[in-house]
């Protein structure tokens, strides 16, 4: 029917429905077949005005004379732009719709729509060439989006830097020395590092402003500045009276480098502690060049470094412990006390460790092997040796806070070795509980809030004070920050252990052996036979092992 009932303007760029004075509608018309009748008359890339096309057959339905006056249903249009900002007024993007049947875009009309939306900054010319082209690709009504003009991002300020002017002294201790025949003297670690009175220890190099960043409507966006602290004076250092960014040795000794700062003070520095010397106690670093004998108590405030053996010694440092050769116990039996006990508030480094007690606050670091150990350390656990050669962890346990790498885990023979890997899991899992209830609590607050705000509307406005008012404003401010900040520390917390989950892993360079009880928090794994290398990872829900050979065989605990 609507054949009959559509033509097109004098001017062609309308499409008019009209009821001819002579056709009388035998059932009610509707808009089914419009798009029909526009294509059979060549003007199916008019734009459909679908609002004239339902006012026309409501008319001609209810039988009015504006039905045989017509209704304009279709027009031509030219292609339109829009600029839309984004990312905080960042980025302007043009959207160009396609012509129906009309013009493309052309160069003033694309300027004209950057005025309106007052972009004048970061502009991009190829962009804008772009959109006229694509004006002319589009089909009519079809969209199309890009964008034209990116804002400039503030450089943020640094923060104030310290850079050490001494060598870090344990390290220089540690680096064993070749003497003239070329071989390597694992006794001869060098000399220990000290500095003369006056010799410069650290420089400061001041915080930055920043540079201004600029929004594509050229508004400016001042930078953060960086953190600005200075140098902190400490035990045997003062600041230059000619530079007040350097720090200088007040005495000579061995500097000790720190955050922001540099001590300088003696050390005890010993052939060896036994019988001779008694037990030690000492405010400060310790230096052994030889071995600490069996029985000896020696405990510092600082680092210890033992350039031979601890062998069945109670050893407590503050600082690091690094040990040139070994860490021995007696082989004791199951349930009794380990003969040697070594515990460092910093971390633990040495060749080998058996038999012993080993608790370290960050790290345990061994190069050739761990065995029939009881070990504890708040983050990471290696034993193998820089070319990834040789590091064996067998027997004992070994309550890890984060991830373990070994070249063999196990031992030939089922001796029993029990790694507890991530050990701060329930830490985090306490954590995310906690945040998980303030939530909740947050969320109750908040319904409070929304329930009073209810009641206070229903209450008649000759009632309502603007105190009340106020106050009502400002609880509603406080509860909805405080569920935004409960929020946030929840789903930060949760993207902090998924990140530990996928860090925190047991990493076997070689080969696992059977009897190997692997945990993380209450889930427990042990190795059936013996595989290749692997590595074992933890969803929270089970602990799985990707291995290079057959997928090993685990039972579950």
């Amino acid at each position: 029917m609507w054949e009959k009932l559509v033509s097109l303007s004098e001017d062609s760029q309308q499409i008019i429905a009209k009821l001819p004075q002579d056709m009388v509608l035998d059932e009610k018309l509707s808009d089914k077949g419009v798009e029909e009748a526009l294509s059979d008359i060549g003007a199916s890339d008019f734009c459909l005005l679908t609002d004239e096309v339902n006012r026309f057959v409501n008319c001609a339905n209810e039988g009015k004379s504006e039905a045989l006056v017509g209704f304009p249903i279709a027009e031509v249009r030219d292609a339109e732009v829009e600029v839309v900002l984004s990312d905080h007024d960042m980025l302007a993007s043009m959207v160009v719709t396609g012509a129906y049947r009309g013009s493309p875009l052309k160069g003033p009309q694309i300027v004209h729509a950057l005025a309106r939306a007052h972009v004048t900054k970061g502009i991009n010319k190829l962009a804008l060439k772009k959109v006229l082209v694509m004006s002319h690709q589009l089909k009519p009504g079809e969209t199309f989006t890009q964008p034209v003009a990116k804002g400039k991002s503030p450089v943020q300020g640094q923060d104030a830097r310290f850079i050490p002017l001494v060598k870090d002294v344990t390290k220089q201790v540690l680096a064993p020395i070749e003497d003239e025949s070329g071989k390597v003297d694992m006794l001869n670690l060098g000399e220990t590092v000290t500095v003369e009175a006056g010799a410069r220890l650290m420089k400061r190099i001041p915080a930055t402003k920043g540079v201004p960043g600029i929004t594509v409507q050229g508004k400016s966006i001042p930078p953060k500045p960086g953190n600005d602290t200075t140098l902190k004076v400490s035990k045997g250092s003062e600041l230059s009276s000619d530079d007040p960014n350097l720090l200088i040795a007040q005495v000579s000794g061995m500097p000790i480098i720190k955050e922001r700062s540099v001590e300088v003070e003696d050390a005890l520095c010993l052939p060896s502690i036994g019988v001779a010397t008694g037990h030690i106690k000492f405010k400060g670093n310790v230096i052994v060049t030889g071995n600490i004998e069996s029985d000896m108590v020696v405990r510092t405030t600082g680092n210890l470094t033992v350039g031979g053996f601890i062998e069945s010694a109670d050893v407590q440092a503050q600082g690091d412990i690094e040990v040139a050769k070994g860490i021995i116990g007696h082989n004791v039996s199951e349930g009794e006390e380990k003969s040697c006990k070594v515990k460092s508030g910093g971390s633990i480094t040495a060749n080998y460790a058996q038999f012993s007690e080993l608790q370290a606050a960050d790290n345990i670091n061994l190069s050739i092997h761990c065995m029939s150990n009881e070990l504890r350390c708040g983050r990471d656990l290696t034993v193998s040796d820089e070319a990834g050669k040789q590091g064996t962890l067998s027997g004992g346990s070994a309550k890890v806070g984060g991830k373990v790498i070994c070249v063999n885990l196990g031992v030939e023979g089922d001796t029993a070795t029990h790694v507890n890997a991530f050990a701060r899991y329930a830490n985090f899992k306490e954590r995310q509980q906690k945040y998980k209830d303030e939530y909740t609590a947050a969320q109750e607050a908040t319904m409070k809030v929304v329930r009073k705000e209810l009641e206070f509307k229903k209450t008649p406005k000759a009632e309502r004070t603007e105190e009340d008012e106020a106050n009502l404003a400002k609880m509603k401010q406080e509860s909805n920050e405080r569920l935004e900040k409960a929020k946030m520390a929840r789903d930060r917390l949760e993207m902090e252990l998924e990140e530990a989950l996928e860090e925190n892993t047991i990493e076997v360079k070689n080969k696992v052996y059977t009897h190997v009880t692997v945990q993380y928090g209450e889930e427990k794994v042990i190795t059936k036979r013996v595989h290749g290398t692997s590595t074992f990872s933890f969803t929270q829900y089970e602990i799985k092992c990707a291995s290079a050979m057959d997928e090993e065989a685990l039972e579950q605990e």
